[in-house]
């Protein structure tokens, strides 16, 4: 019997049992409420909730006033054994317990079911994230590789244009160097001119004053 004090959920006696199945006389959280009512059996099942929860009332039979000791697989509803004869003849039974088993039974089935694609689906994500991960670094490489062969073609034509300048330094400096020499050369010249020029003014004014 579903103890309403508790308020724990009596098939995966982990949930608040918030939800009672006035079949089953069970407690379900809401979890195990759906599973309950997806499966065949338990469908059409009715459930009480919040303050309407009283699951002394359904232990027995409201038109017979017996207890309710089998549970009828056809209509998928509990019920007594004036139920059983006079509106479910012919029909199959399963003891209370036998079918809450196979209920349970049922919903740990959806339940193992549910988890296991929550678990495929965790493992398709943790999967994902690592090729997402591994096609990140992939790029950050391939961008790394892209500039440092950028920066080795940028460091050849530096280091290129910096040999056609010292190459045309060279020149000018050669240039000008033989311009420097050859006015050198031109001074010296003029120079001696010069002085050849004062040598020979000096003996013509000796020989002016040696003929006076």
């Amino acid at each position: 019997m579903a103890q309403a004090a508790s308020k724990t959920c009596e098939i995966c006696v982990s949930g608040p049992g918030h939800n009672y199945c006035e079949q089953c006389d069970q407690l379900f959280c809401d979890g195990c409420k759906i599973s309950h009512l997806r499966t065949k059996m338990s469908k059409n099942h009715t459930f009480l909730s919040g303050p309407n929860i009283n699951p002394e009332v359904k232990l027995y039979c409201k038109e017979h006033d017996e207890n309710f000791i089998y549970y009828c697989m056809e209509c998928s509803t509990p019920v007594c054994k004036i139920c059983a004869i006079k509106k479910h003849k012919s029909h199959d039974f399963a003891e209370i317990k036998e079918s809450t088993e196979g209920i349970k039974a049922e919903v740990k089935i959806v339940i193992d079911m549910k988890m296991r694609n929550l678990q495929s689906k965790i493992t398709d994500i943790d999967q994902g994230t690592h090729t997402y991960q591994a096609d990140v670094q992939k790029v950050i490489k391939d961008i790394r590789d892209e500039g440092r062969h950028l920066k080795e073609l940028i460091d050849k034509k530096v280091e290129g244009l910096i040999n056609t300048l010292k190459e045309k330094d060279a020149r000018n400096v050669q240039t000008l160097q033989s311009v420097g020499n050859e006015l050198k050369t031109a001074l010296d010249k003029a120079k001696e001119q010069q002085k050849f020029y004062q040598d020979t003014q000096g003996i013509k004014d000796t020989t002016k004053l040696l003929q006076n």
